[in-house]
């Protein structure tokens, strides 16, 4: 029998690799002749990078940036040398998670960090780059990453402008002469889970920019200086960016990605999907075994356990999901989806004691599940 075991990370306990490992350990406890393929992955947010370094055999590396307020920090990135593909996650360096509620500052909050980080990567010649846009605290069109990557901006003036957000409310020129034209030659995939253009009610700052530390009063005078800024791209790159889905991820930074450097949005499990060759590994598959740490209703919102299914449904193979937490509403999972969704938690107690027990709770109901094909096998019901 062949299992395809692609799971997400377990937040808090455990790697996708990590659990990969632990189903592909219960699977051949019943079934010890099994062939397991332990294909970790992710859906674009926190531990793509991770995910896709174990499922491509490749390595992290480290490099000084700045934070979104330029304090220096050391952010991480992966590496797979044989396919040429640098993966990184922009909230290594401009994420929220790195600031205080207190600290967060739309007006100073840059992606210099960003450029840094890119400059590092393209000093490998990359022939393929993905990043995992989310998680910023920033609000600045993606101007900081632009002026490190040597993009200038004039006002009407002729002067430069400084690198903050609501600079951009003066820019007149954008000259990208700068920027490394070895970038030309650089497929380059967001990884991207939100639709929402670059400015407008559904913009940036009028949807994001709240949680950023954008007061109510402000969203008009941040908007209005990406919108400028947004028309400087869009002559650019003689393409209306700004209006793309996905140009307002990151606050904004999408957008200058896609202007700057011919980045392409694509969801991020899909991205995950083609990177591991996901569809390749299923073939002649028995059964898929995938899940992570929580899930419930908005699974199948792009989230890895939903896409991994979607996948194997185009092969007809069926689908077990294991998960630590079962939300609400999971019955819809299971409509032309999961085949069953089995939760892993075997005890009352604490939250502290399921974590502690995360794995090997994990490995014994993926024992249960697999006695329990075992058994059908048996009567010959399947």
């Amino acid at each position: 029998m062949k299992f395809v075991l692609a799971p997400d990370s377990f937040k808090g306990t455990m790697t996708a690799a990590t659990v990969a490992a632990t189903m592909s350990a219960g699977v051949r406890d019943v079934f010890p002749d099994a062939e397991c393929i332990e294909v970790p992955m992710a859906d674009g947010g926190e531990g793509t990078t991770r995910s896709l370094v174990d499922a491509l055999g490749g390595e992290m590396r480290t490099v000084e940036v700045s934070d979104a307020l330029g304090r220096s920090r050391t952010a991480h990135f992966g590496w797979i040398a044989a396919k040429k593909l640098a993966v990184v996650e922009i909230a290594e360096a401009a994420g929220i998670e790195h600031l205080t509620v207190e600290e967060l500052d739309p007006h100073q909050a840059t992606t210099v960090g960003v450029g840094q980080l890119l400059n590092h990567i393209i000093e490998l010649s990359p022939a393929q780059v993905i990043i995992g846009l989310g998680g910023s605290a920033t609000n600045d069109g993606g101007w900081g990453m632009a002026y490190e990557l040597g993009a200038i901006v004039k006002n009407s003036s002729g002067n430069p402008i400084e690198s903050r957000a609501l600079a951009l409310a003066d820019a007149a020129n954008l000259d990208t002469s700068g920027i490394s034209e070895r970038w030309q030659d650089v497929e380059i995939t967001l990884a991207c889970d939100v639709d929402n253009p670059l400015t407008g009610e559904r913009g940036a700052t009028a949807v994001f920019g709240p949680q950023k530390g954008v007061q109510p009063e402000e969203i008009a005078l941040f908007d209005a200086a990406l919108a400028q800024w947004g028309n400087l791209l869009d002559e650019t790159s003689g393409r209306a960016v700004s209006k793309n889905p996905g140009a307002g991820a990151a606050g904004g930074l999408g957008a200058a990605l896609m202007a700057l450097l011919g980045a392409k949005p694509q969801r991020g499990i899909d991205v995950v999907i083609h990177a591991v060759s996901l569809e390749d590994q299923l073939a002649g598959a028995d059964f898929v075994f995938t899940g992570e740490g929580s899930m419930d209703y908005q699974t199948k919102f792009g989230k890895t356990p939903w896409g991994v299914m979607l996948a194997a449904r185009k092969q007809n193979i069926p689908t077990i999901a294991f998960t630590g937490n079962l939300g609400r509403n999971v019955e819809s999972l299971h409509e032309n989806g999961f085949a069953a969704i089995i939760p892993t938690v075997r005890e009352v107690g604490s939250l502290t004691e399921a974590l502690e027990k995360a794995q090997p709770s994990l490995r014994e109901s993926v024992r249960m599940a697999c006695r329990i094909l075992a058994a059908a096998r048996h009567t010959e019901k399947f």
